[in-house]
């Protein structure tokens, strides 16, 4: 008896020293908004969208401490859909209220993590370089109906099979790089993803400058290339935002792509909130000559330190075809103009 009480308390011990050393997080974002799309053909669309400023999700992040500085860590990020029912199945029986693509079951992020003062390595499906880099200087960071991806290529927005490292930071200086596995037996060149930035931080400045190539479905030549510079400078009264892209490419069974865009925007503190707006152009300099250009206006407005409410609206003028829609952070859009008004509460 005496044994199985000291086997307890050193197993409590232990289980106390062990918990000591790690923690997990549960986090989430409910995002609810009135979506109005305008200048389809087939007429206006109305409807209530689950997440507009950015998808609604359920997160996990766990870290452990395993000394000398170094640490492991993991993050598992699904979206749902908080303005619809679960589907039905054929027997009746619903099933989970997940969404599809990259806002399905797990399919935000997921992956694992290793820091310390040899930088940071982490592989699975993760933001790609070049979007983080866009969200960072988007004034709307790719949300919103004003987000600068409507136009913008985000380059790949998330990658699978997927690692990344980063550099300690000098002087607010970082240096990235990645790969992404396509994974095909025989032709390992297929899909695959490479890419790189180099970032500073300080003050109230940032600027970034990313890379990111994706090899086309055939492996043998670059379905598109993506050179991103911009950068963001807070004056306090207003903060500038600004970039340039370059893309390049031969997509397989598609025209060559050669296309440069430019952003500029700016964050206006205002009656407690923040006004954004930008202006985005798209040079198309290829055969199609498909130019577009977005003007995006929005105002976010706290209501605590988690929830906040917010509207936008954007307008695109395609040229010679061009393809691009008014769309926000899970959805493409149905038409060149859109108002957003919402509801965001983050946990």
């Amino acid at each position: 008896m005496n044994k199985s009480i000291v086997s307890l308390a050193l197993l409590a011990a232990f289980s106390g020293a062990a918990s000591a050393q790690s923690n997990v997080t549960v986090y989430g974002k409910i995002d609810l908004g009135l979506v109005l799309d305008g200048g389809n053909a087939a007429g206006h669309s109305v409807r209530i969208s689950s997440g507009v400023t950015g998808g609604s999700r359920l997160g996990f992040k766990g870290v452990e401490d395993l000394g000398g500085g170094i640490k492991a860590a993991f993050q598992l990020e699904t979206g749902f859909c908080a303005d619809s029912a679960a589907p039905v199945i054929s027997n009746g029986a619903s099933t989970p209220n997940f969404c599809t693509g990259s806002n399905a079951f797990m399919g935000r992020q997921a992956h694992g993590d290793l820091t310390g003062p040899f930088g940071a390595m982490s592989a699975g499906r993760q933001y790609s370089l070049g979007y983080s880099n866009l969200t960072t200087i988007d004034p709307f960071g790719t949300g919103y109906a004003g987000q600068v991806n409507n136009i913008v290529d985000g380059s790949g927005t998330r990658v699978n099979n997927s690692f990344h490292y980063t550099t300690p930071g000098f002087g607010g200086v970082t240096a990235s790089g990645e790969f992404a596995l396509g994974e095909q037996t025989g032709n390992w060149r297929k899909s695959r993803v490479t890419g790189a930035s180099v970032n500073y931080a300080g003050g109230p400045a940032y600027a970034g400058l990313s890379f990111y190539d994706v090899e086309n479905a055939n492996g043998i030549d670059t379905a598109r290339r993506n050179v991103l510079l911009g950068g963001t400078f807070d004056l306090a009264v207003v903060k500038l935002h600004a970039l340039v892209q370059r893309s390049t490419g031969n997509p397989t069974g598609a025209a060559k792509l050669d296309t440069v865009d430019f952003m500029g925007g700016v964050t206006v503190p205002l009656v407690g909130g923040n006004l954004m707006a930008s202006y985005v152009h798209h040079d198309d300099r290829g055969v199609l000559d498909r130019d577009a250009q977005q003007l995006g206006v929005g105002f976010n407005y706290p209501l605590s330190k988690r929830t906040a409410v917010y509207t936008a609206f954007a307008r695109i003028k395609d040229s010679h075809g061009a393809p691009f829609t008014v769309g926000n952070a899970t959805e493409s859009g149905t038409g060149n103009k859109a108002f957003d008004l919402g509801v965001v509460h983050n946990f």
